[in-house]
């Protein structure tokens, strides 16, 4: 199962390089959410934040983002990508970070 094997692969991706990633300009170039609206995203625009994010980073499209929990004022999103689980924080700096785990880790 070549699908199989391109999963497996994904995931080791993921697991190796998908904590700690900056949303910067950079990285939400071409996203359909802009800069100025991250502040105060909700559950689904996080979602949107994250799919574009992880397609950039790791060259997927995902089929299926589903936001679950948006808190803006305290600075906390989450969700789930297809196989993969999203968190958007706020750090120290004042940047939001995006990590992505997979769903059965």
């Amino acid at each position: 199962m070549a699908g199989s094997g391109m999963q497996d692969a994904l995931a080791a991706l993921v697991a190796d390089v998908g904590m700690g990633n900056v949303i910067d300009a950079e990285l939400l170039e071409g996203c359909p959410v802009a800069a100025h609206e991250l502040d105060e995203m909700d559950a689904d625009q996080a979602a949107r934040v994250a799919a574009h994010c992880f397609q950039t980073l790791f060259d997927h499209s995902v089929e299926a983002p589903v936001g679950l929990e948006a808190d803006a004022s305290a600075g906390l999103w989450s969700g789930t990508l297809d196989d993969f689980r999203f968190s958007i924080s706020r750090d120290d700096l004042g940047d939001l970070v995006l990590d992505f785990s997979s769903v059965q880790a």
